[in-house]
């Protein structure tokens, strides 16, 4: 049998922590289904867009703030970015070139310099000049879900939460501590995983269409950021 870590605080499990098609970690008390790939549940479907950051000739990808952008061959490749705050704006670093409705997204995100409790990054999914989701995670291990919405009058985008910042035990806090994101589109059905655990699931539909985007915050300070094994798949079937 393949090892098995436990997808909330990696610890890899005893074979007799395993029973059946759950596991149980004896060091953070987490219990969850093992899924058939070793991946985190529910199973991945085939892939429909992805990045693997060992270079900046990314097909399907359009990069913003280039100039910001270093991209790292390793295990695993990164591409890393440094941005200092401007007032109430995050910014851009990857987007995809076409329009996505319903999809499994999955990054791994690791901070690594910036204002602890103000440094956050993310996703904005079915995104357009008109609106779109956001998915925002912060390096103190908490998150929060919010949809842009156009105010026809002003010309101006507005944001209303969906999910207010949530501490949640699956993530790891701090910088340089690598946490696998995972967003689930299918319909107005949405559900987010930190480090293979549900964290939120919801509905909500307002937009059913746009594009992907990775988004950084570093709001208060000079923000660092990395990320690594970005996939776009096709939503799980049961």
């Amino acid at each position: 049998m393949k090892s098995l870590n436990c997808p909330n605080c990696g610890a890899a499990l005893p074979e007799k922590n395993i029973k059946g098609d759950i596991a149980s970690c004896e060091y953070c008390g987490t219990s969850f289904r093992i899924p058939k790939s070793l991946t985190p549940e529910p199973d991945m479907g085939d892939l429909l867009l992805g990045a693997d950051f060992s270079n900046k000739v990314m097909p399907g990808w359009q990069l913003f703030n280039e100039d910001k952008l270093t991209f790292h061959k390793g295990k695993p490749n990164e591409m890393r970015c440094r941005f200092t705050p401007k007032k109430d704006e995050a910014f851009y670093v990857l987007k995809s070139s076409g329009l996505l409705d319903d999809f499994d997204a999955s990054v791994t995100l690791r901070f690594t310099e910036g204002k602890l409790d103000m440094t956050r990054a993310g996703f904005y999914v079915r995104f357009s000049d008109d609106g779109g989701y956001t998915v925002l995670v912060s390096a103190i291990a908490s998150y929060q879900v919010g949809v842009f919405t156009k105010d026809k009058e002003k010309n101006k985008l507005v944001w209303n939460k969906i999910l207010p910042w949530t501490s949640h035990t699956a993530l790891k806090k701090g910088f340089n501590e690598n946490n696998r994101i995972r967003l689930i589109c299918n319909g107005a059905q949405f559900r987010l995983y930190f480090n293979g655990v549900l964290a939120a699931s919801f509905k909500e539909a307002t937009w059913s269409v746009g594009k992907f985007c990775l988004t950084v915050d570093p709001y208060e300070e000079d923000g660092g950021f990395a990320f690594s094994d970005l996939q776009l798949r096709e939503v799980p079937r049961k």
